[in-house]
Order: structure tokens, then C-alpha cells, then sequence
């Protein structure tokens, strides 16, 4: 696991010479609005999420209340503004494992989750999957049932479209 250190007074200057960094928690539809809107300010911003891509929950979503609009129409745009930002620097697959300091003036340790990819030559096009030994249950399958084997393992059995 990676450890990356950020602080406050990073003197990484941002394009229009501000000096300052901002860490932004959450890779969710709100997080990269916060990521966006501090970082359009003129401030370098660390967007750090725990799962391994941003987007959160509305990224799984088919339609949004009240006004029944495509989540994904809302969404892509953000997600593309995020990732071409020239401030924003993405932690995707990391956790906050300290912070210190005071408020203006702080340090923050983030761990970093091994991927198993080198981020820099992937292309996106899913050929590491397929040639996966590892299979799981995404966290977000709702209709998985988790049941516990033999051995005393979980292992998830899923019902949906089974008539189970």
C-alpha cells in the first residue's frame, strides 16, 4: 500500500499562483461539486474516495427523484470535469489515515489501496477482467444474499432472477 502525504501549505502553485491545498472527502456527486467549485477558486484539491472509482451511489442509479432525470446524463459531465481538471488531483481507493494540525495549517496521511494496475498505461478496455482468476460480489448488488459455507466462510448466493 501507497501512502501519500498533502498538506495544507503544499507550494505545488496552481496555475494562477495560489498557494494552498484543499482535501475533499468523498468521490460522491457531491464531493466532485466541492472538488470543482474549490478548485475552479484557484486551489489544488486532493478528491480522495474509498472505493475505487468516484461517482458514489448516483453512478448506480437509473433515474433521480423528483424530477425523473437520467442519473448518468447528470452525471458524466461532472465525472469528465473531474478527471481533465488540472487542479484536481484524484485518490480514488484511498482512506484518510491521519490528520494533524490545525484548521489552515494541517497535514493529512492517505493510504492508498493496491490496484493491481498500473493507472498510467490503462486504457479502460476490461482485458484485465476477463483474464481475472478473482471473482466477488460487488458491494452494490443489492439482491446477493450473503450465507456462510462449510468451513465458516462467507460466500454470497445470489436469488435474483432465480424465482428463489
Amino acid at each position: 500500500m501507497e501512502s501519500v502525504k498533502t498538506t495544507q501549505m503544499d507550494k505545488a502553485a496552481t496555475p494562477n499562483g495560489k498557494v494552498g491545498a484543499v482535501v475533499v472527502v468523498g468521490g460522491g456527486i457531491a464531493g466532485m461539486q466541492a472538488a470543482l467549485d474549490v478548485a475552479n477558486s484557484g486551489f489544488r484539491v486532493y478528491l480522495v474516495e474509498k472505493n475505487p472509482s468516484i461517482g458514489g451511489n448516483m453512478a448506480q442509479l437509473d433515474k433521480t427523484f423528483p424530477t425523473n432525470d437520467c442519473s448518468t446524463c447528470m452525471i458524466s459531465p461532472k465525472l469528465i470535469e473531474v478527471a481533465k481538471h488540472p487542479n484536481i488531483k484524484i485518490l480514488s481507493y484511498s482512506e484518510i489515515e491521519e490528520i494533524t494540525g490545525t484548521p489552515g495549517n494541517f497535514k493529512v496521511k492517505i493510504k492508498r489501496k493496491a490496484r493491481y494496475v498500473d493507472e498510467t498505461i490503462c486504457t479502460g478496455c476490461g482485458t484485465c477482467v476477463d483474464n481475472c482468476p478473482v471473482q466477488y460480489r460487488p458491494h452494490f448488488e443489492q439482491s446477493a444474499q450473503m450465507r456462510v459455507d462449510a468451513q465458516g466462510k462467507e460466500e454470497s448466493k445470489s436469488t435474483h432472477g432465480t424465482g428463489e
